[in-house]
């Protein structure tokens, strides 16, 4: 008898078509856009994409042995700041062309079913995804079941000031026909909502301010 389909089966594919789209949208950029920030605070489009092919790339243990080796060499008590080295060493030993084919790379991993495949996964890709690309203008179109699965964590992870709006508010990602919360509807598009949901902020403007939803079609990011 066949071996029936789970959920993990099928977030393998699922990440590697997240990851084959945000490679070819990446892979449009010029080196100026690769050095421009991102709406990770510090880190440019290319040390993002960098961290990014670390995170779900790495088998486990060489997370953790990355980790622990930054830490020492760096004298780190917070492991964020042992993620920033590496994700700058690794950004400094590869151009922007080199990072869009290590994610192909890892897409035909994840497809094959090798390494992770939990949801964290996809977060992280789309996240990131949109934190690379959003600054430069870079639509990236994920499928809207992956936008509806990360924006569903995204609310249920949000900031204390977020998860209060839901309570009052619907945002409804209205490009990819999903939404999240209750009450009176906001629209925007499914990464409008997920970089608020996710509390991001625009890099822009003299002072950092979340964005917010804005309806598809808009020409710039919301700002509140």
């Amino acid at each position: 008898m066949a071996r029936s389909t789970t959920a993990a089966d099928a977030r393998g594919p699922q990440i590697a078509s997240a990851l084959e789209t945000l490679a070819d949208a990446l892979s449009t950029l010029t080196d100026p856009q690769w050095e421009a920030e991102s709406l990770c605070e510090g880190w440019s489009t290319k040390v993002a994409v960098a961290h990014l092919a670390w995170r779900v790339g790495s088998p486990t243990s060489r997370l953790a042995t990355d980790v622990a080796r930054a830490t020492v060499a760096g004298r780190h008590l917070n492991p964020m700041a042992s993620f920033d080295g590496i994700a700058r060493e690794r950004a400094a030993a590869a151009s922007g062309p080199d990072l869009v084919g290590e994610l192909r790379l890892i897409a035909a991993d994840k497809r094959a079913g090798r390494g992770r495949t939990n949801p964290g996964e996809l977060f992280e890709v789309v996240v990131h995804g949109y934190d690379a690309a959003h600054p430069s203008g870079l639509r990236v179109p994920f499928a809207a079941t992956a936008t509806h699965a990360v924006g569903r964590q995204a609310a249920s992870l949000a900031a204390p000031r977020v998860r209060f709006a839901l309570r009052t508010r619907t945002m409804l990602a209205g490009d990819d026909g999903w939404s999240v919360g209750r009450g009176p509807v906001i629209e925007g598009t499914a990464e409008s909502v997920i970089l608020y949901l996710t509390g991001r902020r625009s890099p822009k403007v003299g002072r950092r301010r979340v964005l917010a939803p804005l309806p598809p079609g808009a020409p710039h990011p919301g700002i509140v």
